[in-house]
Parts: structure tokens; C-alpha cells; sequence
């Protein structure tokens, strides 16, 4: 009986040891994972914390870059007005340069033709203050639809004032051309001592091709010279033309002349200036030939529906041997 008991007692004894064997090993275990979960908190809490501040650091990087760049933006913009400004202040003095460059070729033409430098040119200088000419610049800045008779006793009826043509780049009208070369025209024969008379002086005034006529009539004008510039839906033609009447019962009484002073002053022209020679023409159309009882002629002083005679005919210089051509040629002519 005593040793079942100790038996027993034994058994009770493993358990309660067991127990307390398992109570600790238990309590051992869930403070090992307390500790475990302690310190994945703080990892992840330090990582959280890192990449918060390299996204920090990310977005400051990125905004010095921006303001980096917006800086060498303003500079460049800066530096691209001041190129720009210097472009355009070196743009204006060579255009200021080229413009003074032309007024003295104009200066010097007109110097040039009228010095008489010969005794024969003296003689004629006093030949010609007897003889007028009549300078028609052709066009007007006002057109008009109103219509005329294209010659005495015609049934023909042509617009007084079409309008004139226009340069294909610079947009110049054709009455603007015409004017400049005939003040020009007209300086040059004074100088020479022809008494000369414009059929206008003002581009504003429009004036039919019958009363154009007329101021020659009136005039008892030795010469009539017409100054237009061509135009052609062909861009590439090119050149000067002379037009004089042709022999009809209107213009019988001045055929002759006309046609040999329009020869004479074309081939002067096309002689100075060097232009495309593109003929002397014949015309039976042309209301103020047919309306003219003095010589009358026409010149043709280029195509303003040309790239490169456009650019010539709105020069100063160009406009100046122009005139200096006709002056030679009506000098020719008249002598």
C-alpha cells in the first residue's frame, strides 16, 4: 500500500512539474513573439520612415531642376530679344545707308545730265528752249468706269481710267512709277532747255486719255512722251516696248514723225539702261494716239508682273537711267 501511494505521489509530482515545465516554455514562447513583432513594427516604421523622406528628397530635386530649367528659359529669351533688337537696328541702318547710297546716284545722274559739256551741246541747249515737250504720266489713283470715243467719229467707246497695273511683290501701282520717272524726265529736259509740260502733277488727278491728248494739242507740242509700265499674266516677260501710232486717217498727219522719234528715243533707252529690247509697236487702238494732232509717243518702261523688274522700276537709281535714257533719246530726236 505505501508503495502504491509513492507511486502515486510521483505521477503527481511529473505533473505538476510538467505543468510548470509547460507554463514556462509557453510563456517563454509568447515573449519571443511579442519581441518578434516589437522589432518587424519598428523595421517597417524605419523603412516607412526612409522612403518618406527619399520621396522628400525626390520632389526637392525635381523642383530645383524645374526652376533650373524656367531660369535658362527666361535667359535664353532674354538673349534671343537682345539678338533680335541688334538684328533689327543693323537691318534699319543698312536700309538707311542703302537709301542715302541711292538718292546720291540720283543726285549724281542728274548732275551729270545736265552739264553741258560741249559746245555742240550748248548750241542745241539753245535749239531746244523753242521746242516743248508734253511728259503724260500715265494712270491715276482714282479709275473711272465713264467712257470716251476711241477716236474722232468712232463708235468705239473706251473706259477713261481702267487703272493701271500693280508689282507682283512690292504692290506698287503702276501711277506711282510713272510719276516718279516722269518728275525725273522732266528735271533732266529743263536742264537741257526744252520748255516742258506735264499733263499732271498730282497722282490723284484722273484724267481721260481725250483730255490727255488735248494738253499736246494745246500745247503745239514738238513731242508727246507717255510714261507706263507693262504688265503680263506670263510672269517670266520681261523688257521695254515702244508704241507709236499707227497710219490711219486720224493719225496720218503724224505717222511719220512719231514713228521716227519713237525709233530714236527706244533705242536710246534700251542703249542706257540695258533693258530687254522688245520692239517698236504699232497702234491703232490707243485713244490718245488716235486723239493727238502733235507727235505722239508711248514707252513701255518694263513688266511689273516681273519678280525682277518690279524690284528695278520701285528704285531710285533704275527710275533715274530710265529718265536719263528718255532724255537722251528725246535729245536725239528733237535736234
Amino acid at each position: 500500500m505505501l508503495k502504491k501511494r509513492k507511486i502515486i505521489l510521483a505521477f503527481v509530482c511529473l505533473f505538476v512539474i510538467g505543468g510548470v515545465l509547460y507554463g514556462t516554455n509557453y510563456s517563454i514562447k509568447k515573449h519571443n513573439q511579442s519581441v518578434q513583432t516589437i522589432k518587424i513594427n519598428q523595421q517597417n516604421k524605419t523603412l516607412s520612415s526612409a522612403a518618406k523622406n527619399k520621396e522628400i528628397q525626390e520632389e526637392a530635386t525635381l523642383s530645383k531642376v524645374a526652376k533650373k530649367k524656367e531660369e535658362e528659359d527666361k535667359i535664353a529669351k532674354q538673349s534671343e530679344a537682345i539678338k533680335l533688337k541688334k538684328a533689327s537696328v543693323i537691318k534699319a541702318a543698312a536700309q538707311k545707308s542703302k537709301a542715302k547710297k541711292e538718292a546720291t546716284a540720283v543726285k549724281t545722274e542728274a548732275i551729270k545730265a545736265s552739264a553741258v559739256k560741249t559746245d555742240e551741246y550748248k548750241k542745241s541747249s539753245n535749239g531746244a528752249s523753242k521746242k516743248v515737250v508734253v511728259i503724260d504720266p500715265g494712270h491715276a489713283s482714282i479709275s473711272s468706269s465713264v467712257k470716251e470715243p476711241e477716236a474722232p467719229g468712232s463708235s468705239i467707246m473706251k473706259v477713261k481710267e481702267p487703272g493701271g497695273a500693280q508689282g507682283i511683290n512690292s504692290r506698287t501701282p503702276e501711277y506711282v512709277v510713272n510719276m516718279a520717272v516722269a518728275v525725273k524726265l522732266r528735271s533732266l529736259l529743263q536742264a537741257k532747255g526744252y520748255t516742258v509740260i506735264m499733263t499732271k502733277t498730282q497722282n490723284s488727278l484722273m484724267l481721260g486719255n481725250i483730255a490727255r491728248a488735248e494738253v499736246g494739242n494745246k500745247a503745239k507740242a514738238d513731242l508727246v512722251i507717255r510714261i507706263h509700265a507693262d504688265s503680263n499674266n506670263n510672269t517670266s516677260a520681261k523688257g521695254a516696248s515702244m508704241l507709236v501710232p499707227s497710219d490711219t486717217k486720224n493719225t496720218n498727219a503724224i505717222y511719220n514723225t512719231s514713228k521716227s522719234y519713237g525709233e530714236t528715243v527706244f533705242k536710246s533707252l534700251v542703249s542706257d539702261v540695258g533693258m530687254n529690247n522688245r520692239g517698236v509697236m504699232q497702234r491703232d487702238d490707243m485713244t490718245g494716239f488716235n486723239w493727238s494732232k502733235v507727235p505722239v509717243i508711248l514707252v513701255e518702261m518694263g513688266f511689273l508682273s516681273n519678280v525682277s523688274e518690279d524690284k528695278l522700276l520701285n528704285t531710285n537709281a533704275y527710275q533715274a537711267k530710265i529718265a536719263n535714257g528718255l532724255a537722251d533719246g528725246i535729245y536725239n530726236a528733237l535736234k
